[in-house]
């Protein structure tokens, strides 16, 4: 029954993850396939950014933000500033994917296309907030639109260093410093769009575990007792066993993967290099669910998409010559190999 939750939960954000990267690259396709859109959107991009020095300024203005978010969760207890901050995010993010699709279908109307876009967007945040429940519809939007904007900005090689540096970045976060993790709860918490998550209750009567899991069930009550829901309480009491899956999964794991699958398009423009990106990445997810449920610790997601995609790099451009394979696969089975016995280690520290 545990396990079968578990499975129903991972396989949810799995099919979501899937949705961003493939329905990325297909929107990323309405651009680079019809003039009249490329021009509508270049509107939209900053500019080209080609060089290391500008991928790592890049670099330093997130985690600046992120830093400075952090301050403001511990600081400011209120909502108004968050709800604020999130609207702004999600209408820049998600103007982008609606100028992409009504550009599609009227190219040559571009400032209508902008101002229906940005109501649209508007819209988007304001039934957010309506009804909670479209989190994760939003949250798959503007992960889009970030996966697009930087996909479209970014040079791959640029692109690439730049998922490798966050990779880094996101290990330390979660490892060692664990401010992600308070990030994160933080997020969440507050309903923010800022995260997908799937969650799943199941009430089931004592007799119907096994031992296993009842052993397994032992250890997660006492999870249960801090729960302060009345029902939930109630359950316990009439001793029913209430199960409580919930997995989640930040919106820069759904866009990064999305912006290097993107941006690799421009190597030989085709769409082989980009859909063996989304591949990788979607095993990567597989083997981080899979870590996830072996030792049941939170971990970091970008270091794990890095490797399984830097491997399918790796495979895909092997015709090109051996060199570019031996670069790309060996550097993800290190990345894997970092991250795989670092989850060990954090797991035997719990334990």
């Amino acid at each position: 029954m545990i396990r079968r939750i578990e499975i129903r939960q991972q396989f949810n954000i799995l099919v979501l993850f899937m949705i961003v990267q493939f329905g990325g690259i297909l929107l990323a396709s309405l651009v680079f396939s019809t003039t009249p859109l490329a021009s509508i959107t270049s509107a939209s991009q900053s500019g080209q950014i080609n060089t290391p020095e500008q991928a790592l300024w890049f670099f330093v203005y997130f985690v600046i933000a992120t830093l400075i978010i952090l301050l403001a969760f511990k600081i400011y207890h209120g909502d108004v500033l968050f709800r604020l901050f999130e609207g702004f995010v999600i209408i820049v993010s998600s103007l982008f994917v609606f100028i992409v699709l009504l550009g599609y279908f009227f190219p040559s109307e571009p400032y209508l296309v902008s101002i229906i876009a940005l109501i649209l967007a508007v819209l988007l945040i304001v039934l957010k907030n309506k009804q909670p429940k479209l989190r994760n519809t939003v949250a798959i939007i503007a992960s889009m639109g970030v996966g697009l904007v930087l996909g479209l900005d970014f040079g791959f090689l640029v692109a690439y260093l730049l998922v490798a540096v966050i990779a880094a970045y996101d290990y330390i976060a979660v490892f060692v410093t664990k401010h992600m993790l308070t990030l994160a709860n933080a997020v969440s918490s507050r309903g923010l769009a800022f995260l997908i998550g799937s969650t799943d209750i199941e009430v089931i009567p004592k007799g119907f575990f096994n031992k296993k899991e009842a052993e397994e069930y032992a250890k997660y009550k006492k999870e249960l007792q801090k729960i302060k829901n009345p029902i939930i309480k109630g359950l316990i009491r009439k001793g029913k066993l209430p199960l409580i899956s919930q997995v989640q999964l930040g919106a820069g794991d759904l866009g990064i993967p999305l912006m290097l699958a993107i941006s690799s398009y421009k190597l030989a423009a085709s769409y082989f290099l980009p859909i063996a990106i989304a591949i990788g990445a979607v095993f990567g997810m597989v083997y981080t669910m899979y870590i996830q449920k072996k030792y049941l610790i939170p971990l970091p997601a970008i270091p794990p998409l890095f490797s399984f995609m830097s491997m399918a790099l790796g495979l895909a451009l092997l015709p090109l010559g051996l060199e570019y394979f031996t670069f790309f696969f060996i550097s993800g089975i290190l990345v894997l190999l970092i991250f795989t016995l670092q989850a060990r280690r954090s797991a035997q520290k719990k334990v």
